[in-house]
Order: structure tokens, then C-alpha cells, then sequence
């Protein structure tokens, strides 16, 4: 008759805190990268001229600057969280990849109450 043996795992490798930085990840990718493609059809639509509100905001000098600058903060901010996935520093990558979709946020709420019209 087989016997089910407990064996240990080696100190300081704890399966259990790799799941959710997974699921933390995905949601912040979801969120970071689902903006990503809104802004690459709103690009789009900016450079053809049809973007709608994008051309009545009539962004210009930095405020246009911003919001093309958005994939490579989307970049930078991935490359940081797998550079602290690899330090295992697994809760601040889940907030490094969720930041673009924060500093979005932001960008929206400045262009609302701060950008001069």
C-alpha cells in the first residue's frame, strides 16, 4: 500500500506568494494594457484627423507631449515591475505595472480642472 509522505519545502521558497503577485499582474495589464490600445486607436484617429474629442481638446506643447508619451511609461513601468518580480519584491512590481493606468487617471483630471482652455 503507497504511503503519502510530507516533505518540506527548502527554506525561503514559499509557492503561495507567487499566485497573487499572477493575478496581480494580470489585472494590472489588463487595466495598463486595455488603455494602451485605447490610446493606439485614439493616435490613430488623431493622426488621420477624425479622433473626435481628441481633436476638440486641441492638445498642444506639453499636454500633447503627455499624451503621447503614454506607451513608453507603459514600457519603462513593465520593465521595473519584472525587474522587481526578479528581486522578489513581488507586491511593488503589482503597483510599478498598475502605474501607467494610475498616472492616466491623472493625466485626465489635470486636463479637466488644470489645462488652461
Amino acid at each position: 500500500m503507497n504511503q503519502a509522505t510530507h516533505q518540506a519545502l527548502p527554506a525561503g521558497l514559499d509557492l503561495d506568494d507567487r499566485s497573487p503577485t499572477v493575478f496581480g499582474w494580470v489585472f494590472a495589464l489588463l487595466g495598463s494594457g486595455g488603455l494602451l490600445l485605447f490610446w493606439v486607436m485614439g493616435t490613430i484617429g488623431l493622426q488621420r484627423g477624425d479622433a473626435g474629442t481628441l481633436m476638440w481638446l486641441e492638445l498642444e506643447g506639453v499636454w500633447r507631449t503627455l499624451f503621447l508619451s503614454y506607451p513608453f511609461v507603459f514600457i519603462a513601468f513593465v520593465l521595473i515591475g519584472g525587474v522587481l518580480v526578479a528581486l522578489r519584491r513581488d507586491l511593488e512590481s503589482i503597483g510599478a505595472v498598475g502605474t501607467p493606468l494610475a498616472l492616466a487617471v491623472l493625466y485626465y483630471f489635470a486636463l479637466i480642472y488644470v489645462r488652461p482652455v
